[in-house]
């Protein structure tokens, strides 16, 4: 259904083609990959957002966006998000397939064109970004961070991750702090796109049924000529101290427990599969042992999952409970855990595990947004599957393979957020 493509333009530049003919429109990504500092968080989210807003060659909101309705309605993505100790900056530009453009128009090389002149030719005045440009994406970035204080759920998640995590990269969150964001101005953007250019580690890849050649050929004259250093590793954390237990109040009715686990952090895709098998038994399924115990026997909370990251190696395990039953909802999370690492395992809650993780692996292939992130995943670790292959293999993982990696489980941090 579909073929992958790698080649690489130069040191810490790859190329990748996902051909697959099932959609009408194409999809080409760049993603800039670097290390997350409290430093560059703020300014790289903030830069995501400014850049494709306007460049030289399209000074203005509605020039660039009459360029991309000439392009048969072309629309362009950023996104910032985290993965392990490393910030991605993502800009994707999606349009018609080339093989339904009305004159045989090569459209995914125009997409890659102006994906380069957004990144190397943006929109300057005397050397610095437009101000206003500048303050009112600063003004959505910042909404957007208020939004997720105000998504009690996401607080409690974030906050138990920086707790946990505090003397570590991760803490940060994707788009830096609300006052960091306050704080930058036209000249630090500028200099934080001038690093974020020269520096970063770059991921170019192209989905659809156009020649690959079309994005390439502009790709390679714009990167080419600047190699740049790809390393550095995620810090997995695998000794704990003594279990922190941190509370906070807010005006919320229903109370907020996250629970903070060091689990593994595979290096192999199968291990990786395995893990998320582990995860899915533990609390990602209607069968699995804290839906099925915690919430729905012992009705102690509104509802309890767990979500695990293969990079980073943490295990979050989450729930909504009434606040005189946070304690007892922690001893028995520990005890449906217990459990699991004691090889207590259905084949029914097999199953379901395999099931669900399939299907996720699967539906990836729905749309290209979902393709682009399922192989960038795969790129990053320099291990490449299908998701069709994927999910066969994850029926090959063993119920001794799942036990092994919960017995790595360790409670490192219980984050509370309680209502008045």
């Amino acid at each position: 259904m579909s073929e992958f493509i790698r080649k690489q333009i130069c040191e810490g530049v790859g190329f990748s083609s996902v051909v697959d003919t099932r959609f009408k429109k194409g999809r080409i990504g760049a993603t800039l990959i670097t290390p997350l500092t409290r430093k560059t968080a703020a300014a790289n989210a903030l830069l995501s957002c400014v850049l494709t807003r306007a460049c030289k060659a399209y000074p203005d909101h509605t020039a660039l966006n009459r360029k991309l309705n000439e392009l048969y309605g072309a629309a362009l993505y950023p996104s910032v998000y985290r993965k392990g100790d490393f910030q991605m900056i993502s800009f994707a530009a999606a349009g018609l397939d080339d093989r339904y453009s009305l004159n045989g128009e090569a459209v995914s090389s125009e997409l890659a064109e102006l994906l380069c002149s957004i990144l190397f030719d943006p929109k300057l005045i005397n050397g610095c970004f437009d101000e206003t440009d500048v303050e009112q994406e600063r003004r959505q970035l910042i909404e957007n961070i208020d939004a997720e204080y105000n998504e009690k759920r996401t607080y409690a998640i974030n906050r138990c991750i920086e707790n946990m995590c505090r003397d570590e990269p991760f803490a940060i969150g994707r788009n830096g702090s609300r006052e960091d964001v306050a704080a930058l101005t036209q000249e630090s953007l500028y200099t934080a796109w001038k690093e974020l250019i020269d520096n970063s580690r770059v991921e170019l890849i192209m989905l659809g049924s156009a020649d690959p050649q079309n994005a390439l050929d502009r790709f390679e004259s714009f990167f080419a000529k600047k190699p740049r250093k790809a390393g550095g590793r995620t810090t997995v954390v695998s000794n704990v101290g003594e279990v922190k237990h941190i509370a906070e109040t807010d005006e919320i009715v229903q109370s907020k427990l996250v629970m903070g686990y060091r689990c593994a952090a595979p290096e192999d895709f199968k291990g990786r599969i395995a893990n998320s098998l582990m995860s899915a038994m533990l609390g990602g399924t209607p069968t699995s042992k804290l839906f099925a115990n915690v919430r729905e026997k012992q009705s102690l909370c509104y509802y309890c999952a767990s979500m695990a990251d293969n990079d980073k190696g943490i295990l979050l395990i989450d729930s909504g409970v009434e606040t005189e039953n946070i304690e007892k909802t922690e001893k028995a999370v520990g005890e449906q855990l217990e459990l699991l690492q004691n090889g207590n395992i259905t084949d029914e809650e097999l199953t379901a595990a395999k099931l669900a993780v399939k299907n996720s692996f699967i539906a990836s292939m729905d749309s290209l947004a979902s393709l682009q992130s399922f192989y960038m995943g795969m790129i990053i670790r320099n291990e490449i599957y299908s998701p069709i292959q994927a999910a066969a293999m994850t029926d090959d993982i063993s119920k001794e393979q799942i036990v092994a990696l919960a017995k790595q489980i360790k409670p490192d941090t219980v984050f509370s957020l309680v209502g008045n």
